[in-house]
């Protein structure tokens, strides 16, 4: 018998308590059929708490520690919409529009949350195909939607917040656009064949790895000893987390206020020359477009942009507010410096701040234009540089009185003043930023305890997993992939509860203009990630839909989320709910040599193989005992594939679609399904320690 536990309210240990249903539970839910139906919350100690549901009434008495849960028998899914009563004869609370069905957890990074699209702005990158259109179709009332808001929590677990809504949520055009593709093309597609009403929980974060989304108790069961290491050094409380981080501002201030100095001289000429580019009247006509920048080792950019005033801010004072910029920083209007900061001060957490600087009428050209100049160094990694540039682009305005005059776009430019290494710096290294894990998304569990935890106590069917991007190129994933199936099963209490995994899509941005001819023996760290999911399928209760062929080479939210979803619920329709279908394409089961030519078999090719577009299969390679792979011809034979190369007259090894992207991945099996990627020299990831 599962123990039930809710989080108990402060108020619940008060002399009167109003009697509540934990947070998981609000109107328009879905609750999970076949399944013993739990209530659950908090209330006065002592109380007896009556539920009626669905024409029966189960009565509990709130303990000690001020909660109190029932259990309803199970239940099949149905039509029929649902009211929850509860009272404790003081107080009584209603949920309304309750259904009953099939409820799936969607979770992983960024797309997995990728929505629809953002509102009605459907742009590249992140929204899917026809985003609109579909939006505007989704009149699906028994789909429902619940999206857990971000949350870092770290140690205890805390109750999930909801994103934007204070609860589940009816499919609607005016719902949808912002819940996540990927969930909503799947549950659609469950929903149309199985004719039952369809819960969708989003618990997802762009960019983080797999092991946020361990319970500790997940890596206690694998048993992983590096992890728990770690884990067990960030064991603090409250107390000596502030200890610990006040010790790291020291250390931080106290490196930086030594090693800056070293930067400032190895690039004084450079910035003597630099500080001329502050004067108004500086001609920045060669200078780059600033949206996207990125650099290497150590660096200062200058940004410039210029901005004549709005007539209702004229004669004002006048705030200048920007985004986040960078470590270090300096910022110019009209030559005039309003706002800047060394990188040995820190302020929060992050490796960059933002600026709020009051500008008085004297300091502005009240006719014609004004010059705003940014020196922002840099001194961590690339992608700080990218998102630092991309808010300061964003999102700087200029506001008086309710009136706000955003700064173009397309107006900011940007020139490196100097770059170097440590090398330069005499072999000294910036000093390793602020320590502060407690706050970090990436460290072990910090998103299972603010994102999923809650909803392990409501019985759900299963999970579709989208998630690997931020683990590129590391072999222990195969450990974690492990341990998060293990985990959320043991957190369920469901041993055998489905786990659907989708294989990364194709992306290799470096070779968006040349991949036919990218070297196979260069594959990506996203390869070895789409290996490691693959291996899960040995546990038949484990799904696998492949992304490959349906990426974009630069584009790493790709907007196909429809074909997506629809693999991922045919693996669903036949390991969960037993449809004789098939469900994946072609997947790699031996390779056998015949003279020059290698033979490979397929599993899931019963009724043969085709391409996608009548042409040969492509992206195939093989190599010989040497180990070097060229790419090679390929004919479909039957229900195998025919593989060879005049430059490898003896082949030993041979590959599939194993780089970061291949646009002639097309081969597929008679129910147009696409192989998976695969290498047949594979790695035994179960050797990993």
């Amino acid at each position: 018998m599962r123990k039930w536990f809710v989080f108990p309210l402060a108020a619940a240990t008060a002399l009167f308590a109003e009697v509540k249903l934990d947070v998981v539970f609000t109107s328009n839910m879905v609750l999970q059929q076949q399944k013993p139906i739990p209530f659950f919350g908090t209330g006065d100690a002592g109380t007896e708490v009556k539920v009626t549901f669905a024409g029966n009434s189960k009565t509990a008495k709130v303990g000690a520690d001020g909660t109190w849960h029932v259990d309803f028998p199970a239940m099949n899914a149905s039509h029929t919409n649902y009211t929850v009563d509860v009272t404790d004869g003081k107080s009584s609370l209603k949920l309304e529009d309750v259904l009953v069905g099939e409820v799936w957890m969607c979770s992983g990074q960024s797309n997995m949350d990728m929505p629809l699209a953002t509102d009605r702005n459907a742009r590249r990158g992140w929204s899917c195909t026809n985003a609109l259109e579909e939006i505007d179709s989704a009149n699906w009332p028994e789909i429902r939607l619940a999206k857990s808001a971000n949350a870092v929590v770290h140690g205890t677990p805390k109750p999930i917040r909801y994103f934007r809504d204070k609860g589940w949520t009816k499919c609607s055009p005016e719902t949808v656009h912002y819940f996540t593709a990927c969930g909503y093309f799947f549950g659609r597609n469950l929903h149309q064949n199985l004719n039952v009403p369809i819960g969708l929980i989003n618990a997802s974060v762009g960019g983080t790895d797999i092991k946020s989304w361990i319970s500790e108790k997940g890596f206690r069961e694998a048993k992983l000893p590096k992890e728990l290491a770690i884990i067990d050094k960030y064991s603090m409380d409250a107390e000596q987390q502030k200890a610990y981080l006040k010790a790291e501002r020291e250390r931080y201030a106290s490196e930086m206020a030594a090693w800056y100095p070293l930067y400032l001289k190895a690039g004084e000429k450079h910035f003597q020359t630099a500080k001329k580019w502050i004067a108004p009247d500086w001609d920045t006509k060669d200078w780059r477009q600033a949206a996207g920048a990125r650099g290497s080792g150590y660096f200062t950019y200058v940004y410039c942009h210029k901005v004549t005033l709005k007539p209702e801010l004229k004669g004002k004072e006048v705030t200048l507010q920007m985004g986040n910029i960078a470590e270090a920083a300096e910022v110019y209007v009209n030559g005039k410096k309003v706002a800047g900061w060394l990188p040995n001060e820190p302020f929060d957490w992050r490796l960059s701040r933002s600026v709020k600087a009051k500008l008085q009428p004297a300091d502005l050209n009240q006719d014609g234009e004004n010059t705003i100049v940014v020196f922002g160094s840099f001194f961590r990694n690339n992608s700080q540089t990218y998102n630092s540039t991309r808010s300061l682009v964003e999102r700087s305005s200029l506001a008086a009185d309710k009136v706000q005059q955003s700064l173009p776009k397309s107006g900011w430019k940007f020139r490196q003043a100097f770059q170097c290494d440590a090398a330069a710096l005499g072999g000294k290294e910036a000093p390793a930023y602020i320590d502060n894990i407690f706050a970090d998304k990436q460290f072990y569990s910090h998103l299972y305890n603010g994102m999923v935890d809650s909803w392990t106590r409501l019985p759900i069917r299963g999970v579709i997993w989208y998630q690997g991007c931020h683990n590129s190129n590391d072999p222990r994933y195969y450990l974690h992939l492990k341990a998060i199936i293990a985990d959320w099963r043991a957190r369920w209490n469901t041993p055998d509860m489905p786990f659907l995994i989708v294989q990364l899509a194709g992306y290799d941005p470096p070779h968006a203009k040349n991949w036919e001819t990218v070297d196979p023996n260069q594959p990506t760290g996203f390869c070895l990630i789409r290996d490691i999911q693959a291996q899960m399928i040995s546990d038949p209760k484990v799904g696998l839909a492949t992304a490959y062929d349906i990426g974009e080479v630069d584009n790493i939210h790709p907007a196909n989320k429809q074909d997506l979803g629809y693999r991922l619920a045919l693996e669903a329709r036949r390991i969960v709910y037993g449809q004789n279908i098939v469900s994946r394409g072609p997947l790699f089961q031996s390779a056998t040599v015949e003279g020059n030519t290698m033979r490979v078999s397929f599993r899931y090719a019963d009724k043969g193989l085709k391409t996608s577009d009548g042409k040969d299969p492509g992206a195939f390679a093989i190599a010989g005992a040497d180990g070097k792979f060229v790419w090679a011809n390929a004919k479909i034979d039957g229900k195998t594939v025919v593989v060879s190369s005049p430059d490898v007259p003896a082949p030993k090894y041979v590959r599939y679609a194993y780089v970061g992207f291949r646009g002639d991945c097309n081969l597929q099996n008679a129910e147009g399904l696409p192989a998976f990627p695969f290498r047949s020299d594979a790695y035994d990831y179960a050797s990993v320690k």
